[in-house]
């Protein structure tokens, strides 16, 4: 039991090690660093994750739980935006991540399990603003979708320093066609950004 309790908080630090590195360094980091930072050997890493896809795999499935956490907490008819801001922030944090995936052997595999959880999270905060009235009634999943792909636009064509403040503009004009008149003119919420962050490497999300 002792030794499934280790190999467990080990992914844990390693995912959590991930995130920070990727961040720091970029998509293509060293794993040795990742490694390092998690305070685990290279064998204990690669044990976990043969490879970088597995490794972004990881980060990505544990962003998606802690994102459903998070907005669980929140009022029903505000989940969607606020997924919606939560989502293109941590694209503009950790560019180049999709990127591993979609050349990786086995990334189409993998981004269609990721995706189907991201899918039904964002399809659920969707039913749950169409209830309350405060999304447009024509609006699809698809449609919000296609923020995301105009986000990862942005970044590419972006400089870095000007690339907050266009996502974050990006993200406030898309969302404007999505929601009702009335929704649309409630301020943009901010994303809980790096203290969220922090809360999701700690395991309290």
């Amino acid at each position: 039991m002792g030794e499934r309790q280790d190999a467990v908080r080990n992914r844990a630090r390693l995912v959590a090690a991930a995130e920070d590195v990727f961040r720091e360094q970029g998509a293509a980091a060293a794993l040795e660093q990742v490694a390092a930072r998690a305070g685990v050997g290279r064998a204990t890493l690669y044990r976990h994750f043969p490879d970088r896809a597995a490794l972004v795999a990881a980060v990505y499935t544990h962003r998606v739980s802690a994102l459903a956490a998070h907005v669980a907490a929140l009022p029903a008819p505000t989940r969607l935006v606020h997924l919606v801001v939560e989502i293109s922030e941590l694209q503009l944090d950790t560019p180049g991540l999709l990127t591993v995936l979609r050349t990786a052997p086995d990334g189409s595999a993998r981004l269609t399990e990721i995706g189907g959880r991201a899918r039904a999270l964002l399809g659920s905060a969707l039913t749950a603003a169409r209830a309350h009235g405060t999304i447009r009634e024509d609006v699809t999943l698809e449609d919000v979708l296609l923020t995301f792909a105009m986000v990862e636009g942005v970044i590419a064509l972006e400089p870095s320093t000007s690339a907050p403040t266009a996502v974050r503009r990006a993200v406030q004009l898309t969302l404007r066609g999505l929601l009702t008149e009335e929704a649309a003119r409630a301020p943009l919420p901010r994303g809980v950004g790096t203290e969220h962050r922090h809360v999701v490497r700690s395991g309290h999300l």
